[in-house]
């Protein structure tokens, strides 16, 4: 229940799409002003509000100074304006995992004489993001730049755009400061923290799981490229282990080849949502089937990735690659809104798959296309006991969102990763 309340609040807009006065008057609050800018800006209403005790003219006399200091604060913002020539160049953003700071370079130089303190940060972001600017950092015009490194705090994920990336510079009293924005655009991608799967047995149980069996078979889907050694997994060819690492290091290692993109197992995302309660579920789901995703590709056998009827282009990389490019497919996934949950389709993709589909849904359905379903749900709701996985029939089986959640905490709370058995 408190997740759900979590999704609820989270899933309220916390911006206008465009911005009004009151936007625009906290944009200047928070660009334009310097912590100790806000504290003597602070004062001043706090002045007036204490001048209304009777006989109380001190804080009149306070108020009226306050004004006039930040009116000459005005004019020497524009001067200091006017003097510094400030660019931004090379904007870098390092794409991190959920909960994980990311980091924003930039190159900033100086045109004019020096600045002795130019601050990096990024504002006007998603509510969900909270940046930590630089440090203040000197920068003269004879240096040729200086790169300057501010970090953002996330918490869930998603591809967000950086509205404006800004050096600041402040003026002579350090109250206010000018900020001198990037021209160009930059994106902050957030990955999803993917579900670490152990064991995996209800991929190969049952009658549906006879068209996967063979792909976890290495004699039968390798191909003649060899690319490197891993260390031995159950179920490896005996004839593919190497004997001078066996020897070396005194356990098994196995020889691995490249695989043939395009033959192997095909992923499929349901992001469908036809119930509140099922997109309060669809970042579970997103992160199962990232943790899927890594199993398959660590075993090689990852053919086809499909979001919905959407295939995302995994030919020609390599394994390294084909994550990051699942991954970043998974962090643009629009986030489920409240309302205008999309509503249930038959998977139409628009080649007829050759190869095993396996589906990662919120919901159950039966297709001819499709395989084995993998449900994300709560099994309490849905009378089907309380373990963390309940088969259903030999090619559905519902997974339990507590049990997701609780494997995601403990996986933070501790130093190694928590698996999960599917």
């Amino acid at each position: 229940m408190n997740s759900f309340l979590k999704w609820f609040t989270d899933s309220i807009p916390r911006a206008p799409r465009r911005p009004g006065l009151l936007m625009r008057l906290y944009y200047l609050w928070q660009e334009c002003f310097t912590p100790a800018g806000h504290a003597a800006a602070a004062l001043f209403p706090t002045a007036i509000f204490a001048g209304s005790v009777p006989n109380f003219w001190a804080a009149w006399v306070f108020c009226g100074l306050d004004f006039l200091l930040f009116l000459g604060l005005i004019l020497s913002l524009f001067a200091t304006s006017k003097l510094s020539k400030i660019s931004i160049e090379n904007v870098a953003v390092t794409p991190v995992f959920e909960g994980e700071p990311a980091t924003v370079s930039a190159l900033v130089s100086v045109h004019k004489s020096q600045v002795d303190s130019v601050v990096l940060g990024v504002y006007r972001m998603d509510s969900s993001l909270k940046c930590e600017e630089s440090d203040p950092a000197k920068i003269s015009s004879k240096s040729g730049g200086k790169v300057l490194e501010c970090r953002i705090q996330t918490r869930r994920r998603g591809a967000f755009p950086l509205k404006k990336v800004a050096a600041n510079v402040s003026e002579i009293m350090g109250l206010l400061r000018f900020p001198f924005p990037f021209r160009g655009s930059s994106e902050l991608l957030v990955y999803p923290r993917p579900v670490k799967v152990g064991e995996f047995p209800f991929l190969t149980s049952g009658a549906s799981g006879a068209v996967f069996a063979p792909l976890l078979m290495p004699s039968l889907t390798r191909g003649m490229n060899f690319v490197g050694v891993r260390e031995y997994r159950e179920g490896d060819s005996l004839r593919d282990l190497h004997h001078k690492a066996f020897a070396r290091y005194g356990r098994p290692f196995t020889k691995e080849f490249e695989t043939e993109r395009g033959a192997g197992a095909i992923l499929l995302l349901d992001t469908a949502t036809p119930t509140v309660v099922s997109r309060s579920h669809l970042e579970d789901a997103i992160r199962l089937t990232a943790g899927i995703g890594q199993w398959l590709l660590e075993r090689n056998i990852l053919g086809r990735f499909f979001i919905d009827d959407e295939e995302i282009p995994l030919q020609g990389l390599n394994s390294r690659d084909l994550r990051t490019c699942m991954l970043e497919a998974l962090a643009r996934i629009p986030s489920a809104k409240i309302t205008g949950g999309k509503k249930p389709a038959v998977w139409s993709p628009a080649a007829r798959p050759m190869d095993p589909v396996l589906r990662v849904g919120l919901f159950a359905k039966d297709e001819s296309l499709i395989h084995k379903h993998v449900v994300v749900g709560a099994l309490a709701k849905s009378g089907l006991g309380n373990p963390s996985t309940t088969t259903v029939s030999d090619n559905t089986l519902w997974v339990d969102v507590a049990s997701l959640r609780e494997a995601r905490m403990g996986a933070q709370g501790s130093s190694r990763e928590v698996e999960v058995r599917l």
